[in-house]
């Protein structure tokens, strides 16, 4: 009886020691990744991860690989839409997770010498310029680009499809 006691608990300690050992193996090999989004730009920081793998469809049937082992920490523009992503350090992937990047429509007016406007957002914008209830002309903008304007009539932006 003495025996079955010792023998049952040895299995019992040896399958302590197996979860202690599996759970801190997890623990150290387990890729950790932060992500930060500021507008339209994504910055991954990263502990125990060499690549990142983002896509924009879930099941990561397009995705694209950002290679870690040179930047610790990375930062890059993506365009709005909604994005898949998880950490992977070659022996573990981390668990999928999601970020939405939002559209921001955005039109300046810079006065110098002559008027411009600018697409300040994050997508394509088309303008129309109306005069009187009719309009009158259109201009197609991507984000960060100008086009000189007269400083007359009244202009309209909304997204480009």
């Amino acid at each position: 009886m003495k025996n079955k006691k010792i023998k049952h608990l040895h299995i019992i300690l040896a399958q302590a020691l197996f979860l202690i050992i599996t759970f801190s193996f997890v623990f150290v090999f387990y890729p950790r990744t932060d992500v930060s989004i500021s507008g339209n730009f994504v910055k991954f920081d990263s502990v125990n991860s060499d690549i990142i793998i983002i896509s924009e469809n879930s099941d990561f049937s397009n995705p694209s690989y950002i290679d870690l082992k040179k930047l610790n920490n990375i930062s890059f523009s993506l365009k709005p839409g909604s994005y898949y992503w998880k950490p992977s350090n070659g022996i573990i992937e981390g668990f999928t997770n999601k970020f939405i990047i939002k559209s921001e429509v955005g039109l300046g007016i810079e006065r110098d010498e002559n008027t411009s406007l600018v697409n300040i957002g994050n997508v394509k914008v088309n303008v129309t310029k109306n005069k009187e209830g009719v309009m009158v002309g259109r201009i197609i903008l991507e984000p960060e680009e100008s086009e000189k304007i007269e400083d007359k009539g009244e202009y309209t932006a909304r997204q480009e499809n």
